[in-house]
């Protein structure tokens, strides 16, 4: 900031400084559970794994975040800005020519990170380079079907996975032995004594990869742990990591479930908190403060805050037992101190919704851009022993089940897949669900990321288009059919999405029947994995802000998405291949467009929404920050805390959220380094795309901008000291 602008600003404070009345504060309510933070989500939300190398998703995400470390970690809201974790600083070498592996591989760069020491995993044992890249090498060999390695695998061995480098002879699509290709894992990822390097056989610069070491799949594991207790003492199959010939490591591949999770699951990381309970039966998980964590207690970082934490949690819970009208009496109760709160039944939450004053006790952030979106996917070839309706022969049509390539048939499933795209409703959909705070994108390439094109249009509700492409497909609308739609019990939002088509469609011919079912996430997530569900609905949330993210997942026949329906397109695969290794600019942009184009007219699936975000958390939960591509709550930044002034304040006319704190820096009282922070900050927010100057700290008000707004708010504070009010 220029320095006739902050010295403006500053005089500005010291004129409203003056104005200032002496505030009368009423003793807050008393903090219930004050180092316990309890979590309600959706109900049937559960974890699907604890293994680092298998999880793909946001509910297992959460837990491994807060019992597992990475190498480095996003500063607070940034997502291009790094802290060091494991890893204490890195170095990157452009190799020019490449370095030719022994494999035959160009290695185009090397990523070199310093290990961290005096770092111990929560069973006492030390932290080594070994174990990180033990970690790494582990989730290549164990590259589960549809998980998250492809990320580790396209920048190192720039492929998709290992089957894209083994030959036919064992069920890939390369050409390479099992020995080389164990080789070209052992080699991508290497250590010494202090340090751990990656090499890059990707054809030229991979600008996710620091982003992908931030995340749940590039946690670091405890090698000893794994030979000693996980295959020694409980005889569990987890590969050792030990090359020995080259020729077992195929033993460890692409396992049925994770030998981490069965029969029961275990965990054993560097991160702030251990596992004391996951149960699938009481439909909780809980962890405990790990009091030897390297960091120290309170949280060190992010640092961009300018503040430190002035406490802690010693136990995290979070359940999926409760349905809304439960979890909504647990949260005013304060029973629950960060809750799901479904958008059609926000205004219970409000006192006054037309003037936005919260209920006691509530604090609502708003708004917050989301990377992610929700779309309804078609199987192409359908499992006939689901036990999700009748599934017949292909070509097979009758009024009481589908044939299993009813989405898939390379002569008429187009038409059966645009059908159901016209026969959707949109706009009531995003009105139902989310009272109108969600779009409807066009395409998986979504607002927010680069390259997305608002001039290409999507599907829109035309009923009669719909009745048009069925009447294409030959006896099908003569004939009928029943399908089941499904989606994962608890998520409204999606029931209400299978309950507007399944009307549709059963409103356009008597002859069409819609089953709706909802499954709880982990046997979801099964039966989407083993093309058991016709017709299914999940969302995506970005790995990181790049469209490749969402093209590989959504529609590249290798991606997590396309696998699970079977979907392969030659036409698209070359282009998001054209894609991700093309220059930023014109070239890679007309890739993109070309990528959104072919995804409408193919129409593998139909995006549903892309929500405008809201967080609920008691006003006594401090230190909550919102990073875009985090999975859900990190708890070592948080703690329970009243300060002065504390929730009498907590009311604003602005309908989208309440005050925060107004000790900007956590240090116990408002004085001018708090207004110094807020004034460095000044004009930013968090966009997209992100301003330089951003810092959430300094968004007293929670509006997502800082302005005039939050320094008046803290000048009319100035000079309070919260020594009467200490963490319970």
């Amino acid at each position: 900031m220029e320095r006739s602008v902050f010295s403006a600003i500053m005089l500005s404070l010291l004129f409203l400084m003056t104005l200032t009345q002496p505030l009368v504060l009423a003793a807050p309510p008393s903090i219930k559970n004050p180092y316990e933070l309890k979590i309600a989500t959706i109900e049937g939300g559960m974890p699907e794994t604890v293994d680092p190398a298998w999880c793909y998703d946001t509910a297992s995400a959460e837990l491994i975040f807060n019992v597992y470390d990475t190498l480095i970690t996003f500063d607070g809201e940034r997502m291009d800005s790094y802290l060091p974790s494991l890893a204490t600083e890195w170095v990157i070498v452009k190799h020019d020519p490449p370095i030719v592996s022994p494999e035959g591989l160009n290695w185009t760069y090397t990523y070199y990170f310093k290990i961290r020491t005096g770092v111990k995993f929560s069973d006492g044992t030390p932290l080594t380079p070994e174990d990180v890249e033990y970690s790494f090498e582990r989730a290549m060999v164990q590259d589960r079907h549809a998980g998250p390695t492809w990320m580790l695998y396209e920048p190192l061995l720039n492929t998709w996975g290992a089957y894209g480098l083994l030959s036919e002879e064992y069920g890939g699509e390369g050409v390479y032995d099992v020995v080389t290709v164990g080789k070209m894992i052992d080699h991508a990822v290497e250590s010494n004594e202090t340090h751990v390097w990656f090499n890059l056989a990707f054809p030229g610069a991979y600008a996710p990869f620091m982003q992908i070491l931030c995340q749940s799949w590039s946690s670091i594991l405890s090698k000893t742990w794994i030979r000693n207790y996980v295959i020694g003492t409980l005889g569990r199959p987890d590969w050792n990591g030990e090359w020995g010939d080259y020729t077992t490591w195929i033993t460890y591949h692409d396992p049925e479930v994770s030998p981490l999770d069965e029969p029961f699951p275990i965990m054993m990381g560097t991160g702030p908190y251990k596992l004391e309970t996951l149960s699938y039966t009481d439909n909780y998980w809980t962890v405990v403060r790990n009091e030897n964590y390297w960091r120290g207690w309170p949280a060190d970082f992010p640092l961009l805050a300018g503040s430190r934490p002035a406490g802690w949690f010693e136990r995290i819970t979070v359940t999926w037992a409760y349905v809304w009208e439960t979890r909504r009496e647990m949260f005013l109760a304060g029973d629950v101190d960060i809750c799901a709160v479904p958008r059609m039944n926000m205004p219970e939450m409000y006192e006054d919704y037309e003037r936005g004053i919260l209920k006691a006790g509530i604090r609502c952030i708003y708004p917050l851009p989301i990377l992610a979106v929700d779309a309804l996917f078609f199987m192409f070839d359908i499992d006939p022993a689901t036990p999700y309706g009748k599934i017949n022969d292909y070509g097979v049509f009758s009024e009481d089940g589908i044939p299993r390539d009813f989405f898939g048939n390379p002569e008429w499933g187009i038409h059966v897949r645009k059908a159901f795209a016209y026969a959707f409703d949109y706009d009531t959909f995003l009105q139902m669900a989310y009272l109108g705070e969600a779009t409807h994108p066009a395409t998986a390439i979504i607002p927010g990321l680069p390259y997305y094109d608002p001039t290409i249009e999507g599907y829109k509700f035309n009923l009669t288009r719909a009745e048009e492409e069925f009447k294409k497909v030959p006896g099908l609308w003569e004939t009928g059919f029943t399908i089941t739609i499904l989606y994962n019990t608890g998520n409204i939002p999606r029931q209400y999405a299978a309950q507007l088509l399944k009307s549709a469609l059963e409103g356009l011919n008597p002859k069409f029947h819609v089953d709706v079912v909802g499954v709880d996430w982990r046997p979801y997530l099964r039966a989407c994995l083993y093309h058991q569900t016709p017709v299914f609905i999940i969302g995506w949330l970005a790995d990181y802000p790049d469209p490749h993210n969402f093209a590989f997942a959504f529609y590249y026949s290798a991606g997590a998405f396309a696998i699970w329906q079977l979907y392969k397109n030659p036409e698209m695969d070359e282009l998001i291949e054209r894609g991700i290794a093309a220059p930023e600019g014109p070239e890679r942009a007309e890739i993109y467009r070309q990528i959104q184009l072919l995804a409408i007219e193919d129409c593998p699936s139909i995006t549903l929404d892309q929500a405008i975000g809201r967080h609920w958390e008691r006003d006594w939960v401090v230190g909550w920050y919102y990073n875009p591509i985090y999975p859900g709550v990190y708890g070592y930044n948080l703690w329970k805390w009243y300060y002065v002034p504390h929730a009498a304040l907590d009311v604003t006319s602005q309908p989208t959220s309440n005050y925060l704190p107004y000790d900007v820096n956590y240090d116990g009282k408002v004085d001018i380094k708090d207004i110094s922070i807020i004034a460095k900050a000044f004009g930013s927010s968090p966009g997209p795309p992100l301003h330089p100057r951003w810092n959430f700290r300094a968004d007293v008000n929670n509006d997502r901008k800082v302005d005039i707004e939050d320094l008046v708010a803290v000048a009319r504070s100035f000079g309070k000291s919260s020594a009467t009010w200490r963490p319970p």
